[in-house]
């Protein structure tokens, strides 16, 4: 008799294993995705360490998160000495506090008039809160971060015109 092939359990348990499999990778694919941080939480992550460099007067460590651009802006040695200077001396203050706000994509972003257009920036607004003996203050800088040789690294604008809002 010519007829019904048996599918047994082998074959079942076949196309169950590989359902299995499949449903397994597309949950740790979507898991990985999830719980990888974004670029946005990286730039983020970027500001935060530079402004606790900062904070415990550790200048050296904060300059080496800036962007090429602002390097050539400040040698290490004379941002160290004017950094401590004008915050711990000047300010007379021994640390400060800051406060991070979140950050904004901005593409075609330049540093100043004549200089390169970086592709995309994260722009993250800063508040640092210093208690002094001449009172207590605030300085709100928007900070921006760069991706830039495989990390994130830190700019502030020099434009005059001091608008963020648009792409120039």
């Amino acid at each position: 008799m010519r007829g019904k092939r048996k599918t047994g359990p082998l074959a079942f348990k076949l196309v169950l294993g590989g359902l299995i499999i499949i449903v397994a990778w597309m949950t740790w694919i979507n898991s990985a995705r999830m719980f990888s941080p974004s670029e946005e939480s990286k730039a983020l992550a970027a500001v935060e360490q530079f402004y606790k460099y900062e904070q415990v007067g550790d200048f050296g460590s904060a300059w080496e998160l800036f962007h090429p651009f602002m390097q050539q802006r400040f040698a290490k040695s004379e941002y160290i000495q004017k950094r401590a200077h004008i915050i711990l001396q000047d300010f007379g203050v021994k640390t400060f506090e800051f406060h991070t706000g979140t950050p904004k994509h901005i593409t075609d972003w330049r540093m100043s008039e004549d200089a390169d257009p970086i592709a995309e920036v994260y722009e993250i607004d800063v508040t640092e809160v210093f208690h002094s003996p001449y009172g207590n203050f605030q300085i709100v800088q928007p900070t921006y971060a760069a991706y830039h040789s495989g990390q994130w690294t830190l700019l502030w604008s020099y434009r005059k015109d001091m608008d963020t809002n648009n792409s120039h």
